[in-house]
């Protein structure tokens, strides 16, 4: 008899749904391509539950709409609602204003808007609290990409117990560039509560490790080829 597969469960910032007007009632349609296409591989041999933004401020409508789609699928749509202020100072502000040019290396594009730190840090901590009235302890929880870098230490405090990993599917930046961002310290530290980080390639994996060394000099960093695992505190993070 084989095993079952512990379930997954994919958090991003939007939902692979696009939610839309049809008649007097909201209809759930499936975006093409990006994250949801390359994870179809792993949907067809787990169940579990995907959580992120709906696109949308309905919350009621769209709690019911994304359960009546969620019949049709191997996992569940849960969402995460978020009012217009989050939208727009944690999205359309930190995300894109300030992590995705600086990460990108053009620094002169970015607005470092204290008010947007404060809202990425809030709506890390919602993605977190949806994600803990869902996880089982052998979960495993996949989160993705430069919304949610903070997101594993707030499931931890709400009680999540499985293994944790995080994917970047942006270049991470060397230290000189990643010390231009004023709250390079805090960030640096919560990525290392993730159980797994991941990135595209060698470079952004060692970039990421060079700037632990320069922001953490008690941070222990061991060779496990072809990766590397980092060591801090009670902390051990496999890169």
């Amino acid at each position: 008899m084989t095993q079952a597969k512990s379930r997954l469960i994919n958090v991003s910032n939007r939902l692979p749904v696009a939610i839309k007007q049809h008649g007097g009632s909201l209809r759930v349609e499936r975006s093409p391509g990006g994250l949801a296409s390359a994870l179809e591989s792993a949907w067809r041999e787990r169940t579990g539950v995907w959580i992120g933004w709906p696109g949308s401020t309905q919350d009621a409508a769209v709690d019911q709409a994304l359960a009546r789609a969620s019949k049709k699928r191997s996992y569940q749509l849960q969402a995460v609602h978020l009012n217009e202020e989050e939208v727009a100072k944690f999205y359309a502000g930190f995300a894109n204003e300030i992590i995705w040019p600086l990460f990108h290396d053009m620094p002169s594009r970015c607005n470092f808007d204290p008010d947007y730190w404060e809202i990425y840090q809030r709506v890390n901590g919602k993605f977190a609290e949806v994600v803990s009235r869902s996880a089982r302890p052998d979960d495993f929880t996949w989160v993705h990409d430069y919304h949610l870098m903070l997101a594993a230490r707030p499931m931890r405090k709400a009680g999540v117990k499985g293994t944790i990993g995080f994917f970047l599917h942006i270049p991470f930046p060397s230290p000189d560039v990643f010390e231009k961002l004023p709250w390079r310290q805090p960030i640096i530290d919560a990525m290392l509560d993730y159980s797994v980080v991941g990135f595209q390639a060698d470079r952004d994996r060692d970039n990421f490790a060079s700037c632990v060394r320069r922001l953490l000099p008690n941070a222990k960093i061991l060779p496990a080829h072809p990766h590397l695992i980092i060591e801090e505190g009670q902390r051990r993070t496999l890169v």
